[in-house]
């Protein structure tokens, strides 16, 4: 991600529009840069409950060739004749955001609305529809697509889609003046320049929006546009196949993201297991009472009914110690959380686990779980839903970043409380992130607001082997005893 700085650009922005100079302009801008990848790019705008309506525009800059924050001398800013331009204006209502796209030529100066894509509304809206403040637009160069969407971005995140028409090989040589020619222009390799407009000025004071959000850059520029969603699970690269390659269900490890390859390469060797024995060890001290485990669990916040066993040192590098053994019983779940934004990897050592992966965390109006006075819509809706559901098994391995798969819940549904599943949690900031938040935030039951949770420890790895395993000996000597003594 690039951070785009809010003055170095803004003037590009006014050149480019001069109608937003005036002091009645309805909008004012509030961030600028440049689309400098021939791919495309999205563009996040991270804002408050403040804004009413907000418009991003996309124009070819043929005098503009620098990377995104780049100083840049005035004079090289004006672009003579700003059009073509794409405008996307999203009036922020508080349930269902409108948003409708118009292409701005010098055929139709004032904008033409640009029909959305007739694909099917499942696609487009599955899971939640957060009361999101972060809204993201993505322009694909190769496809002429425009997508756009709320909280992270994802195909699952994806709300509407606008797909312009791809030109024959006659019609790549139009006239430069003509519509066609202009639409090819905007499509065309040159950089690409853009910019927020917003009815209100931007403050994140924490209050409107807590949590790791409250420190997002106004706007920020990712240099690849969204296309396909990418795979939650990893699989290693030394073992990728051909039909691997076609079907595009994994990750392969080469790919992921610099901090999720440190640790992947920690984590994921052979050696790194839960052996039969410890794992016998562990269920026992779970099901049986005055057991360590046992103890340890009837002590805990039943939405932190897991425990977490660190292994090694903090580093400073990442929330907490970097890696953790995490323990869940049957029936036992995290809360919905993210992680700071930190890149994380994740590696089933024992049983399985359900992950239900959750759009961004925003700050939202406490609805009180009271059938007499709220309608059951309202109730649902209270309650963020998964954007969809991952089952991992031993030997799993997912990952995140800070928009892919960070916000999530764990949850173990088998009935059995000794029916555990192990996982290798692992953590690391990455190192564009210059916030370093110090925790995971979460959301709690009917509580309104997002919490902070501090990574701490149940036990250390030494401890919680030695104690399981001293447990397990006393009871396998103590059945041999009375079986000898019924002898």
């Amino acid at each position: 991600m690039q951070a785009a700085s809010v003055d170095s650009y803004k003037r590009a922005a006014l050149a480019a529009f001069p109608e937003l100079n005036q002091g009645n302009a309805a909008l004012t801008v509030v961030g600028s840069g440049s689309i400098a990848n021939n791919a495309g790019g999205v563009l996040v705008f991270n804002l408050t409950t403040e804004q009413q309506r907000i418009e991003a525009r996309i124009w070819p800059s043929d005098s503009l060739r620098v990377t995104p924050g780049t100083e840049i001398a005035p004079a090289s800013l004006v672009d003579k004749k700003v059009l073509p331009f794409l405008r996307l204006e999203v009036t922020c209502k508080a349930k269902d955001p409108s948003a409708q796209l118009f292409l701005h030529t010098t055929e139709q100066p004032e904008g033409a609305l640009v029909p959305v894509d007739n694909r099917p509304a499942a696609a487009m809206t599955a899971g939640a529809r957060p009361h999101s403040r972060t809204y993201w637009l993505s322009f694909d160069r190769t496809n002429r697509r425009i997508k756009y969407g709320r909280g992270y971005f994802m195909v699952r995140t994806t709300e509407k889609v606008w797909t312009l028409p791809k030109p024959t090989a006659e019609e790549r040589e139009a006239p430069s003046d003509s519509q066609l020619g202009q639409l090819n222009k905007l499509f065309g390799f040159g950089v690409k320049m853009a910019c927020l407009l917003v009815d209100k000025a931007v403050h994140h004071d924490g209050t409107a929006r807590d949590g790791v959000a409250a420190t997002a850059a106004t706007i920020a520029f990712y240099p690849l546009p969204l296309v396909v969603d990418r795979p939650a699970k990893v699989l290693d690269s030394s073992l990728v196949t051909l039909a691997d390659m076609d079907r595009a269900e994994f990750l392969f490890s080469a790919d992921l993201p610099p901090a999720c390859k440190v640790l992947y390469e920690n984590v994921a060797g052979a050696n790194v297991v839960l052996d039969d024995e410890l794992a016998a060890a562990i269920s026992y001290s779970i099901k049986t009472p005055g057991k360590a485990l046992h103890e340890k669990l009837k002590q805990k916040d039943p939405e932190f009914g897991y425990l977490r066993v660190v292994l090694g040192p903090e580093l400073g590098d990442g929330p907490g110690v970097p890696y953790v053994l995490e323990i869940w019983p049957g029936g036992s779940r995290s809360p919905i959380h993210n992680h700071g934004n930190a890149c994380a990897v994740i590696k089933v050592l024992h049983g399985s686990i359900e992950v239900d992966i959750h759009n961004k965390l925003e700050v939202t109006e406490a609805v009180q779980e009271d059938p007499s006075t709220h309608q059951v819509e309202e109730l649902e809706e209270a309650t963020p839903k998964p954007l969809r559901t991952e089952s991992l098994v031993k030997g799993d391995v997912t990952w995140m970043d800070s928009n892919w798969y960070q916000c999530h819940r764990l949850r173990n549904p088998n009935p059995d409380r000794g029916h555990f599943c192990a996982t290798i949690q692992c953590y690391k900031y990455d190192d564009r992130d210059s916030v370093k938040w110090p925790g995971f935030d979460y959301v709690q039951g009917d509580s309104d607001g997002i919490f902070l949770f501090t990574p701490d420890a149940d036990f250390t790895y030494g401890e919680m082997r030695q104690k399981v395993l001293a447990e397990m000996g006393g009871s396998q000597a103590g059945s041999q005893a009375d079986g000898q003594a019924g002898q």
